[in-house]
Order: C-alpha cells, then structure tokens, then sequence
C-alpha cells in the first residue's frame, strides 16, 4: 500500500516512546519507539506488530507530560525493523493539547530527534578495568541520557551503566561513552552527557527497563495530561 497517498496529516519524524496495549489480545503490552508522528496517527516500531483492525491503547511519553489516546492498526511491516501504523481514534482535551504541542515543536526550526524523558534511577557504572561508582540518570532519549557522578569523568571515557533489579524488573545494563560534563550550579556531583556506544538488543532492553520503571507512575497519572509526578525510584 501506498501510506503517503492516503495521509490526511503531515509525517513528522520522531523518535518517541509508546507504550502499547490492546484490549482485543490478551496480555499484549508492549513499549516501541515512533518513527514518526502526525496528528492524526503515528509509526510505532515494535517488537511484535498488530494486525490491522486491532484497537489499541496508547500512552505516549512525550517529555514533560505524558498522554493517552485510543488508536487501531491501519498497516504492519514484519520485516526489521517491525512496525506498524496508528490511526487515532480518541484523542481530545489535555491529551489532544499536550500531543499538539509536540506537533508545533516538530513542525517548527528546531525540531527534536527524540524525546528527552525526565526520569530519577539510581544506577551504577563500570568503568575498565574494575572501577565501580554510583551515579543518578535524569534524563533518557534514543541516544543516551545524563548522568550526575561524585566525580567527573573525561570525554571518551568507555563504562557500562546498570539499573538494578526493580520490583519483578531485572536489572538491564548498556555500553555508554562520555561526550561531556560539567558542573550544575546548586547540584551535588558532575553532570555528563553519555551516548550509546551501539544500537542493538542491550540498548533496546536498556530503554525499556528505564521507562517501564516509570510505568506505575505514568499510569497513576491523572487523566487529560495533567503535569507528571516525579518518576519513582527504584
């Protein structure tokens, strides 16, 4: 099928994390990241895509504020990366203003590559050969996420940065490599900006052990994409 030639909205791209569900499959849960968006629908790349026809519960994570929406399956691709395609079916009030506010950022000049997600998760890194320190993740995207350290680390610097065991959650760990830091005026330690070194099933299970650690929260949310609370911390 041609896609472009029946789209009513434009496609703006977007690397931004949904957690998906169905009420037609049974213990279908899921978390994927959006190749793109419109307002009308969005890409989703997930591990195990729907048939077309199957309705859907979304929650998009959009940054500060998260919202929900109803959405059934218009296509799927198997082929990698798997993903299908969303058309909205409820989307209104505080959830259709929050998704449209990140409509305007990504049709504006300065448009995000991805979503940059407030999270509080203690973790640890190791550092070669057998250096161990404790640090705090405040932010995740596709790319990396920021880390405060005691002390700070050089630019290049290689590490592995692990998120502990969090109720039934296994821990999950990835590769990252310092491209920055600097001191936070009023903060306690040294922020970095880290990367991750390769995109690959670690990375995948990485993001979404972080984000399934805000799950309990995002879904206590009130509804009509009120402010968030802060995510909880393991």
């Amino acid at each position: 099928m041609n896609h472009a030639a029946t789209r009513q909205h434009p496609r703006l791209p977007l690397r931004m994390p949904v957690f998906c569900e169905s009420p037609a499959v049974p213990g279908y849960r899921t978390v994927g990241l959006t190749q793109n968006v419109s307002r009308g629908g969005l890409v989703l790349e997930v591990p195990q895509p729907l048939v077309p026809g199957t309705p859907t519960s979304l929650l998009l994570l959009t940054g500060d504020r998260n919202a929900r929406a109803e959405a059934v399956v218009v296509w799927r691709a198997e082929d990698p990366p798997s993903r299908m395609g969303l058309k909205f079916t409820a989307l209104a009030g505080g959830d259709l203003a929050t998704w449209e506010r990140v409509l305007v950022l990504q049709a504006g000049p300065t448009p995000r590559a991805s979503v940059r997600l407030p999270i509080a998760l203690e973790v640890t890194c190791r550092v070669a050969p057998d250096t161990r320190v404790t640090g705090r993740a405040e932010n995740l995207s596709e790319g990396g996420l920021l880390l405060f350290l005691g002390h700070a680390l050089l630019p290049a610097t290689q590490l592995t940065v692990e998120i502990p065991p969090w109720f039934t959650l296994p821990a999950v760990e990835a590769d990252l490599e310092v491209l920055w830091n600097r001191s936070v005026a009023e903060r306690e330690g040294v922020a970095h900006g880290l990367r991750f070194r390769s995109d690959d099933i670690g990375k995948e299970l990485f993001l979404i052990g972080a984000l399934l650690r805000q799950l309990v929260d995002a879904d206590a949310a009130p509804p009509g994409g009120q402010e968030e609370k802060s995510p909880r911390e393991p």
